[in-house]
């Protein structure tokens, strides 16, 4: 009987440490017939030659040459994948650890649903543990807003089943080669944030289920990223919003920015305010940019964002 092969991308980008141990996870998975690359998401440096070292002879490790995003990092890998003849496609984010039947679940799922092109795993908090972080993703078509399902309740409460979700997260989806060869890779357009929803939209609009098995079931790390917002994290939530409004979803990209600005931007600048009242005119200002540019369509890195520093001089 024939198996399908597996190829597994882990993106790495500074969190050595952590790409190593979901490298470790995956050694002792129940499928080890996997075709592993390890993508360097920088130029080649002391981490990347880390990496080679930790990973060995259990896969192979690549510089993409620069930060390409998280989109085309991951498709980097995926088209050499794809060049060796691959049948699956493993997105895992490094801060991820797989269970050992976590893979043979999600296998034996699209044996049995032939017409679903992306499937995931339920992920839990590793703090506070058995917690979950992601059960299926829920898009408000009216307003773009996403929301992960269950987020928060205990798992042995919530009943392990298959179902139809609008997205699966990009932090574990194993996605056929015939959807990839249908609708092409993962669009990097986005450059952070927003991409694999598009993605698993697309599929849906070509025939395709997209599904979350909870029974299949790993451990997600959820660094926190501390109190204030970074700017590169406001800066594509909110233009990417816009766009992921208007030009997947075809709907108002105004009102997507009204509801982000009520329930996101507000909250986030109201702490601002209270704990770093120095910081508020680069707020205000990464937001206005951000915002103009989703109006003026402009995608992929917005360079200025990584160097951005809100504090005053």
């Amino acid at each position: 009987m024939y198996r399908p092969r597996t190829g597994v991308v882990v993106l790495n980008y500074k969190s050595v440490q952590d790409t190593i141990a979901c490298v470790d996870s995956l050694s002792l998975s129940g499928d080890l017939d996997l075709d592993l690359i390890v993508v360097d998401n920088a130029a080649e440096n002391d981490e990347t030659v880390r990496l080679r070292e930790a990973v060995g002879g259990r896969g192979q490790t690549i510089a993409s040459g620069g930060n390409l995003g998280y989109a085309a990092g991951n498709n980097l890998a995926i088209d050499l994948l794809l060049d060796r003849g691959v049948d699956l496609i493993w997105i895992l984010n490094p801060d991820t650890v797989v269970a050992p039947d976590t893979l043979p679940k999600l296998k034996a799922h699209l044996d049995r649903v032939p017409d679903c092109g992306i499937v995931g795993p339920r992920l839990e908090f590793s703090d506070p543990p058995g917690k979950i972080w992601f059960d299926g993703g829920i898009v408000d078509r009216e307003l773009g807003v996403t929301s992960h399902r269950n987020l928060g309740r205990r798992s042995k409460d919530v009943k392990e089943e298959s179902r139809d979700v609008d997205y699966v997260t990009g932090a574990s989806m194993l996605v056929r080669r015939a959807l990839i060869e249908d609708i092409g890779t993962i669009p990097e357009h986005y450059f952070l944030y927003y991409e694999e929803t598009d993605w698993c939209i697309r599929a849906q609009r070509a025939g395709w289920r997209t599904m979350v098995d909870g029974t299949a079931t790993m451990v997600h790390h959820k660094r926190s990223s501390g109190t204030l917002p970074q700017p590169y994290y406001l800066y594509y939530m909110t233009r990417n919003r816009f766009l992921f409004a208007e030009d997947c979803l075809g709907i108002d990209g105004e009102l997507a920015l009204k509801h982000l600005d009520e329930k996101f931007l507000s909250p986030w600048r109201e702490r601002v305010r209270v704990r770093a009242p120095e910081l508020l005119a680069g707020f205000d200002e990464i937001v206005a940019m951000a915002k103009a540019d989703g109006r003026s369509r402009v995608v992929g890195e917005r360079p200025e964002v990584t160097d951005f520093e809100m504090q005053r001089a």
